[in-house]
């Protein structure tokens, strides 16, 4: 007869301890091994609820996107919902930023990563938005989101020395300190949107 899962587990508790782990050890040292260990059962277990590491990894990856289908919000056009994705991306990459380079770094290619996309893309449709033009904006912004968290979320390098040296360097360099990251966002984030305004506008008042 087939063995029973061992009890006391579920995919939302594996996924929880999973992500869990991750934020706290990075996604490098990352294993099912360490995994069972967290959870007080051994690694095979883990494999009755997720078939592969990659499976589990995906599972953390729908997780993590959550935020941004609650961002979905129906507001007065669709580029005020860009941007309120753009922003729940970004505070992702914030509360998770050792697990954040799985959601920047995967195709969404999951029931649920396709579930926000359709959604996103319905909204588009519903909102006048050409589907070419979605497409396009879609991939801009999401590009810009993840490569500018991406950077924000890196460990900086320890360039005392060398800032020294290069003294232009050194004089620019203190209006890219951390504490200058969200007016930069905010400007590189509109002027995406400021280009999709001036697409689709025309195209909506005809």
């Amino acid at each position: 007869p087939k063995r029973a899962p061992p009890p006391g587990l579920s995919h939302a508790a594996i996924c929880t301890a999973a992500l869990r782990l991750i934020d706290r050890e990075g996604l490098e040292d990352f294993s099912t091994r360490k995994l069972g260990r967290a959870l007080g059962c051994e690694a095979m277990a883990i494999y009755w609820y997720y078939p592969s590491k990659d499976a589990l990894l995906e599972a953390v990856v729908d997780h993590l996107t959550e935020p941004l289908i609650a961002a979905l919000a129906r507001e007065a056009d669709w580029i005020a919902i860009l941007r309120g994705v753009a922003h729940a991306y970004r505070r992702i990459a914030h509360e998770h930023p050792r697990a954040f380079s799985l959601l920047a770094t995967r195709r969404f290619a999951s029931e649920r990563t396709y579930t926000f996309m359709e959604q996103l893309f319905e909204l588009a449709r519903e909102h006048g938005i050409e589907d070419r033009i979605a497409a396009r904006f879609y991939r801009l912004v999401s590009s810009y989101c993840s490569g500018f968290a991406l950077n924000e979320i890196a460990s900086p390098p320890d360039a005392a020395a060398l800032r020294k040296r290069f003294t232009r360097v050194a004089a620019v360099g203190k209006w890219l300190e951390p504490r200058y990251l969200d007016e930069t966002f905010e400007l590189g984030l509109e002027l995406h949107l400021t280009a999709l305004a001036h697409q689709v506008r025309p195209k909506l008042e005809r």
